[in-house]
């Protein structure tokens, strides 16, 4: 009952037009996201990690529906992008070759604030759709930085500097790892857990992205 009159007071709509839709994300949105998917693979030289793969470009549609995942209390689109991921035959393909999802960590006092971490939300779909363990008990942020995007290219690689902790280090060495996070930018966050990664033995590391800026 609760439910139904909250229903037809706030009438659930589409995250990116407004239109009143039950599953959150309209038919005709949907369709004008899927269309913008590229599922690039790119192979990196001189980094910690060697693989980044990217589902979209984060511009335009791609952008607002991320943003408005992030911090409009979207969390349920957690589902699309879990499902655009595993529904591409030659991602899945790819990502069936490691051993275990790891989301990069929010500092506690920011996911207190926004009441989910967006990237492990996806990481555990996709534990359910790919049979792929996503360990959220591997990597922690121990600093509460200055969020990434305010701030330029250099000052993104100091900020994020020691900002990451390993714990139960045993448990990743000799492994291949899938890095997940939401947007890539100068690739600094991925740098640095990638270094804490493979310091603690990581074979190979795989950073995948829901959009490339």
């Amino acid at each position: 009952m609760f439910e139904f009159v909250l229903h037809f007071l706030f009438p659930p709509a589409c995250s990116v037009c407004g239109k009143i839709d039950k599953n959150w994300l309209c038919p005709n949105c949907q369709r004008r996201v899927e269309r913008l998917e590229k599922s690039i693979l790119v192979e990196i030289e001189n980094q910690k990690y060697e693989k980044l793969l990217y589902l979209f470009q984060y511009e335009s549609l791609v952008r607002k529906l991320i943003l408005r995942y992030k911090f409009s209390n979207k969390a349920y689109l957690n589902h699309f992008f879990a499902n655009r991921i595993a529904e591409n035959e030659k991602t899945k393909e790819l990502l069936k070759q490691y051993d275990m999802i790891i989301p990069v960590p929010m500092h506690k006092k920011k996911r207190q604030k926004r009441g989910y971490n967006q990237t492990e939300l996806v990481a555990d779909e996709l534990e359910k759709r790919l049979e792929i363990p996503a360990r959220k008990d591997i990597l922690s942020k121990v600093v509460n930085t200055t969020t990434q995007s305010k701030l330029s290219g250099k000052a993104r690689q100091s900020n994020i500097q020691h900002a990451f902790f390993i714990q139960n280090d045993f448990e990743v060495e000799d492994k291949k790892i899938i890095l997940l996070d939401d947007i890539y930018t100068t690739g600094a966050t991925s740098q640095e857990c990638s270094r804490v990664l493979k310091e603690a033995g990581v074979e190979e590391i795989l950073v995948l992205v829901l959009a490339k800026d």
